[in-house]
């Protein structure tokens, strides 16, 4: 897929990085020449453009592009202008990163659907990695829900999934199990990913370095976590 990543900073730059990793093409555009210079080696192309002229915008390769992503951060008017101008001329996906309530309800009454915002998105999972030990990643639903992903406790290697019986236990559910695997991406580089078995079937037998999602509340969670001895 080809991708434009409109602003470089930490969040920007490191969604640019991943998606080259994974055989990806990604055009990074910034203002700042010194954060063009530093990329334009590890994404696929770089330009220096203020984003907030038209005629710039009008130059990039909009037509040729899968998803446009505007990652600017605090500066609330040229991400407005940005994605306004290119709203105007792309009719592919577009992902806009909010920082501020008031940022996000002025991108939903432009139209755009995809809004982003990683710091809170980053904030509410590090809340629960520090409140549930063990917690790898955390994917917050609401209030009471969410789901988990944590190491196998050594305590369940080689039983099945129907032994283990985490759903009767501690009252959570196994969304999927996910298993470490090395493979080569689009560009020959290999890279370690974690492959997703599916739905887990009821004589699935875990192994070690198993990575489980669960679904529950963070109590049953932490429950299971602190009983397996994680």
């Amino acid at each position: 897929m080809k991708f434009i990543i409109i602003g470089m900073g930490n969040f920007g730059s490191t969604l640019g990085l991943r998606l080259v990793e994974d055989g990806h093409e990604v055009l990074g555009v910034d203002r700042d020449m010194s954060i063009v210079n530093m990329f334009q080696d590890k994404l696929t192309h770089t330009i220096c453009m203020d984003t907030t002229d038209e005629l710039a915008i009008q130059r990039l390769p909009l037509s040729d592009t899968d998803v446009v992503i505007i990652s600017i951060g605090e500066d609330i008017g040229a991400s407005v202008t940005t994605t306004a101008l290119i709203k105007k001329y792309c009719n592919t996906k577009i992902i806009s990163r909010a920082i501020s309530p008031v940022h996000h309800t002025i991108l939903e009454a432009m139209g755009i659907k995809d809004i982003i915002h990683p710091e809170a998105d980053f904030a509410d999972q590090l809340a629960t990695r520090l409140t549930v030990d063990g917690a790898l990643r955390t994917l917050v639903l609401d209030n009471k829900f969410e789901i988990v992903e944590t190491n196998l406790p050594s305590s369940l290697e080689g039983i099945t999934v129907a032994e283990a019986g985490l759903r009767e236990k501690y009252g959570i559910s196994i969304v999927t199990i996910l298993k470490k695997q090395e493979r080569r991406n689009l560009l020959g580089i290999k890279v370690e990913r974690n492959e997703v078995v599916g739905v887990p079937q009821p004589d699935m037998a875990f192994q070690s370095n198993d990575i489980l999602v669960l679904f529950g509340t963070m109590k049953d969670i932490q429950n299971f976590l602190e009983e397996t001895g994680k």
